[in-house]
């Protein structure tokens, strides 16, 4: 069944959040590209904004999803405060076409993330969605689950280990929390926003500092005060929840940069960490199932030699769950694989970086995935934006990915 895609990244944040508009929208924005690697033959996704036609047509050759024109419709416009649901539903061009879809029947609706305004844009174009009740949806079974204070206290309840600390909901009791979690002294304090993605609300600090950053950084909602721990990985694993039941699809080792997520290497290089997360993660997602939830589960863990500490929940298409599935449409089978966003280049279109790595090779073979039916290699994820751009490596060995990797960095300048 096709689906129409409609990547909602901006509902992760409230809107009424300081930087909603002047970081997290342009953000969002930013890596939207690369859920066109969602894409199957016959599916449609609604664009934000204008698409570089080199990235378009180069999707299109390695996805094989035929002319451009068949599968991106692009949104004209934009709500203040912006939302692709409401700017969507105001672009008479696009709604027409989506009715026309709706009545033929068929379609799916599949977005970033399940909300109430999805709900309305599925009642007014007649397409369904397919995850969590509506009604669940509506009272904020999606909203909990991606929200980090609640999801802490669900896995409390099932014996999951998570990072002591407290939630403050106030600027005092936001002050007295990092008071307390810090002694008074100069320790350090991880704040997180609750309800935030890509580490984009995270600050950390000594008392003094974050009581002076705090007066512009907080202005409302919930936030987690924890301990800074110490030196530590990040793994994430991933769950699949159906009505069928609970698909387990791996574990990860992340990356960061700043602060903020930039990629992983899959799968997990501590075998024996991994099979605990694997128990910890279906443990995680078979509750939440219990509870009527669907769609991807993703789970980050800190993980320092002993037992992981669960640290939030991403139940949307999040940056894992999308490789996963391009690499599982694509190949038909497993591959280690390594991703990563923000990779500096000095291309300026898509173009560029297909003629700087044309003549490159690893493992004997042509290293850039150009078009359908290779076995390994390099894929662009989003198109160069502002000296960057994302690069996934797919490999059958590590001696491939260590290749490839240089050759990106060596022979391309990636």
């Amino acid at each position: 069944m096709p689906r129409l895609w409609a990547p909602n990244i901006e509902e992760v944040l409230p809107e009424n959040d300081v930087n909603y508009k002047s970081v997290f929208v342009p953000k969002t924005l930013e890596i939207f590209p690369r859920y066109l690697l969602c894409l199957s033959p016959g599916d449609r996704i609604l664009s934000p904004r204008p698409l570089p036609e080199g990235f378009c047509a180069y999707i299109a050759r390695v996805s094989g999803l035929g002319p451009v024109t068949s599968w991106l419709m692009e949104v004209k416009g934009g709500s203040d405060p912006y939302s692709l649901a409401e700017s969507t539903l105001a672009d008479t061009d696009v709604m027409r076409q989506l009715k026309v879809m709706g009545r033929s029947g068929g379609w799916t609706l599949e977005p970033f993330i399940e909300s109430p305004r999805i709900l309305r844009l599925s009642r007014e174009t007649g397409i369904p969605t397919d995850k969590t009740r509506p009604d669940l949806v509506l009272n904020g079974t999606v909203t909990r689950f991606n929200d980090k204070g609640y999801f802490k206290d669900f896995a409390n309840r099932l014996g999951v280990a998570t990072v002591p600390g407290y939630i403050a909901d106030s600027m005092p009791a936001l002050e007295k929390a990092i008071g307390l979690t810090t002694g008074g002294h100069e320790g350090r304090a991880m704040l997180r926003k609750t309800l935030y993605g890509g580490g984009l609300g995270n600050l950390s600090g000594t008392p003094g500092s974050l009581l002076e950053e705090i007066q512009i950084w907080y202005n409302g909602g919930r936030v987690l005060i924890e301990p800074f721990l110490p030196p530590h990985s990040v793994a994430g694993s991933l769950a699949a929840v159906t009505a069928d039941g609970v698909r387990f699809r791996g574990v990860d080792i992340q990356t960061f940069a700043d602060g903020k997520w930039t990629g992983f290497d899959f799968p997990h290089p501590d075998a024996a960490l991994a099979r605990r997360i694997e128990e910890l993660t279906l443990r995680l997602a078979e509750a939440a199932a219990a509870e009527g939830a669907r769609g991807y589960l993703n789970f980050d863990w800190a993980c320092s030699g002993g037992e992981p500490l669960s640290l939030e929940c991403n139940m949307r298409n999040n940056g894992f769950a999308y490789v996963l599935d391009f690499a599982e449409g694509y190949f038909g089978g497993p591959r280690l694989i390594r991703y990563r966003e923000g990779v500096k280049t000095r291309a300026k279109d898509t173009r560029d970086i297909v003629e700087a790595l044309s003549s490159v090779t690893a493992g004997g073979r042509p290293l850039l995935i150009a078009e359908r039916g290779q076995e390994e290699g390099a894929v662009i994820m989003t198109p160069p934006l502002r000296g960057a751009c994302s690069i996934a490596i797919f490999g059958k060995t590590h001696d491939y990915i260590k290749e490839a990797t240089l050759k990106l960095a060596e022979e391309a300048g990636l």
